[in-house]
């Protein structure tokens, strides 16, 4: 098991390595020239690639007349054939030193007796004299930096192995400084340095300021508390350093064993072990640390933490912390925290949080939550919630909250909550709720909740237990309260209304009830209809019945309508409420004569449902009509006949 560990951490730190971001050595250019010298193709390069070339001319032969002919390569590969591997070259910012190549027998040597120099000079303004403070001084070789004091004074010693250094001088707000030093034999060296102070831009012009969502990790207060001064000041004035190096180990980032301390946040590291907390540039490989892991820019491969993972940049990998991740920028991968994880960018992956997953734009894949999952951008993909998950501009996809959902802009795909839904841009797929859902803008496809949904169109299904409202309804609502404003769906409920609808009043003679007075109210296709009907004298009933029915026009001003209903039969003696049940299936021929009158006729189909009430034969409230079929059973009796109806309608 331990070997296969081993295994894979080595497999990942190779496959990191590979994929480490190109330097400016791998800047691609085109040069042809011949019998030029050396200096001036260099200069060429500088024009052409953006770059800066330091080196001593006591050591470098720029005088020599060479040819050399590439084309779309990198400047690696055009130094390596100018100088034949008779230099090495260093990146250091937009720098690259030229440094003569050594004996490498001389080199193992020198290496044994462990020879060390020591760098020691004053730091000023050129343009003033005056002393330059916390400027830093950096190595290139041991990448070992050092600061100067009040005085502009420094002191630094540095192992020597290869006797010609490259030291990277500079302070923020002054152009860098690169010195080219032979310290073969020299114990002490002292080397005074004037900075040229950066231009200053004669009119300043006032932007509107962007306030940043995610604290760059160099600002935050638990970086500047665990990280030495020296180290904060290193990250300010050799920002355009990268470095990497394979392994680290570290108690806390001013205390290690083999790490360059105060130039950790300078370092990509392809393995990190922090005991207790890290601090450095990237990782591209592997970083484990027992509390917390700080790294400044990118992250490419997986982070560890016990407490939390603070990156200022971009992760592509995994992240694991006991309570929270905090990525800056984008995130690709999986993060797994036990309370938290923010993304100031955008997610490519999955996420799970024991309470929160914040993300500040777009989002795809997956985000779990025990309480809560929020994006500011797009969401493509799932969000589970214990209690809320939100998009703020447009979610594809599917939400599961057990609480409430919401997706400000366009909505694609599926919310379910257990209290409310909410989307207020354009909705396609469906949504469920315990209590509501509410689409503010554009259509929905299936609404499911059990108290009442709300929709500007309705292109599909509403389902509720009390309400549902569309402002146009082009599709099906279902509930005890159906309403919308326009539309030509179809509403089944006790009471539908439809604002611009079908709306009709209607006083009818038929053989039963010799006044009868109906509501209709929907659409013409399909509306609901509310009855009473009254017969007065010795024998008088009265019923009341909900049912519904459509219209169907023809030609010119004639239509046709079908209506089937159910009717509550009750007789004069209310202090019993016996009642029967009358259903009916009616068909009208109708004329139009008037734009607000039409009068109808046509036949109906009856069934009387009769309770029988006691054993003497005794019956509840019958109808007494000439039946073709009359037939008694145990406790009930039924009678069918075919009737009519003549009235008019407004």
């Amino acid at each position: 098991m331990v070997k296969r560990v081993i295994f894979l951490v080595f497999f990942s730190l190779i496959v990191c390595q590979t994929s480490a971001s190109a330097g400016i050595l791998d800047r691609i250019i085109t040069v042809d020239v011949k019998n030029t010298s050396i200096k001036i193709i260099l200069q060429t390069i500088e024009d052409r690639a953006a770059v800066k070339f330091s080196y001593n001319p006591d050591f470098i032969d720029e005088n020599k007349i060479v040819s050399i002919s590439i084309q779309q390569k990198t400047i690696g590969y055009g130094l390596s054939l100018i100088f034949n591997k008779m230099v090495r070259f260093k990146e250091v910012g937009d720098h690259i030193v030229l440094l003569k190549n050594e004996d490498a027998v001389e080199l193992r040597e020198r290496k044994k007796t462990h020879m060390l120099t020591q760098f020691s000079g004053i730091i000023r303004n050129i343009r003033t004299g005056k002393a330059i403070a916390n400027a830093s001084i950096y190595d290139v070789d041991s990448r070992l930096a050092a600061v100067s004091n009040q005085n502009g004074e420094y002191s630094m010693t540095i192992p020597v192995a290869e006797t010609l250094r490259s030291l990277y001088i500079r302070k923020s707000g002054f152009k860098e400084f690169v010195a080219v030093v032979d310290v073969k034999d020299k114990e002490t060296i002292v080397l005074n340095v004037n900075l040229e102070p950066e231009v200053e831009l004669v009119e300043k012009i006032d932007l509107p300021s962007i306030e940043p969502i995610y604290q760059p990790i160099e600002d935050r207060i638990l970086t500047k508390t665990i990280t030495p001064i020296e180290v904060q000041t290193h990250n300010k004035n050799l920002a355009l350093i990268k470095e990497g190096r394979m392994a680290q180990i570290s108690l806390i980032p001013s205390i290690g064993i083999g790490s360059n301390l105060s130039t950790n946040g300078l370092m990509t590291n392809n393995f990190s072990l922090n005991v207790l907390a890290g601090y450095a540039a990237g990782v591209n490989g592997v970083e484990i640390g027992g509390l917390v892991n700080l790294i400044k820019s990118e992250v490419r491969g997986a982070q560890i933490a016990g407490i939390s993972n603070f990156v200022g940049d971009s992760v592509g990998g995994v992240q694991v912390a006991g309570i929270s991740n905090v990525v800056g920028g984008n995130f690709k991968g999986g993060q797994f925290a036990g309370i938290a994880n923010f993304n100031g960018g955008s997610l490519s992956g999955y996420q799970v949080g024991g309470i929160a997953n914040f993300n500040h734009q777009n989002a795809k894949g997956v985000q779990v939550a025990g309480i809560f999952s929020s994006t500011r951008g797009f969401v493509d993909g799932m969000q589970i919630s214990g209690i809320c998950s939100a998009a703020r501009s447009g979610f594809k996809g599917f939400q599961l909250a057990g609480i409430a959902n919401l997706a400000d802009s366009s909505v694609q795909g599926f919310q379910l909550a257990g209290v409310h839904n909410h989307a207020s841009g354009k909705f396609m797929g469906g949504q469920l709720a315990g209590i509501s859902n509410h689409i503010k803008q554009g259509s929905s496809t299936f609404q499911l909740a059990g108290i009442g949904n709300k929709t500007d169109i309705n292109s599909g299904v509403q389902v509720s237990g009390i309400f549902n409202f569309a402002k146009v309804n082009k599709g099906v609502q279902i509930s005890l309260i159906n309403t919308s404003d326009d539309g030509n769906g179809i509403s089944i409920g006790l009471f539908n209304f439809v604002k611009n609808g079908y709306h009709k009043t209607e006083i009818a003679y038929n053989e039963t009830f010799p006044v009868n007075l109906t509501f209709k109210t929907g659409v013409r296709k399909f509306y609901n209809t509310y009855h009473l009907g009254a017969r007065f004298g010795e024998n008088a009933l009265y019923a009341a019945g909900l049912g519904f029915g459509s219209n169907l026009i023809l030609k010119n001003k004639f239509s046709f309508s079908a209506d089937f209903s159910a009717q509550m039969v009750i007789d004069n003696d209310f202090e019993e409420f016996n009642f029967s049940q009358l259903f009916k299936a009616s068909t009208t021929f109708d004329f139009q004569v008037a734009k607000w009158m039409t009068i109808f006729v046509g036949p109906s189909f009856n069934v009387n449902l009769i309770q029988l009430l006691d054993n003497e034969g005794g019956y509840s409230s019958e109808i007494g009509f000439n039946p073709f079929y009359d037939q008694t059973f145990s406790n009930s009796r039924v009678k069918m006949w075919i009737g009519g109806q003549i009235g008019v309608r407004f």
